[in-house]
């Protein structure tokens, strides 16, 4: 496998984002109808953060064992959003910078995303699994 090649040429290109303000309910409806784990949120083109299935998971499990009254759980279900359960100035790459500089940020972290973002703006994500895929294709 050549580790030196950019990321750019493994990455999604074609993103599902949402804004800060997206509903949870919307955010649940993202993750239900499709097959990815992390959903970059973006203001203005700008990443500004990202919720992983696992962020979004918690927040219900959380809810659903933390408070006692399931119309106080509803509403306060109701009245989150994105900004309110993502992970903050995530780390992020750049799309020429090398697959094996994302494995390294992967193993050193425990990420299993990195937002690629070229001039501020949000270009792709790469995933391990896109790494994993890469690799085997490269074995084969």
């Amino acid at each position: 496998m050549d580790t030196s090649r950019p990321v750019a040429e493994i990455m999604t290109r074609n993103l599902v984002v949402v804004k800060p303000d997206a509903t949870i309910d919307r955010i649940h409806d993202l993750f239900e109808a499709n097959h990815f784990h992390h959903i970059p949120v973006v203001d203005r083109n700008e990443l500004v953060g990202i919720i992983s299935k696992t962020d979004y998971l918690k927040i219900r499990h959380m809810l659903a064992t933390t408070w006692s009254g399931e119309t106080i759980c509803q509403d306060m279900y109701k009245d989150m959003c994105a900004a309110d359960i993502m992970s903050r100035e995530p780390l992020r790459i750049e799309s020429a910078d090398t697959i094996g500089l994302a494995a390294d940020i992967f193993k050193a972290n425990a990420l299993h995303s990195l937002p690629v973002v070229d001039d501020g703006e949000l270009v792709g994500i790469v995933t391990t699994h896109d790494l994993l895929t890469y690799a085997y294709q490269v074995t084969l």
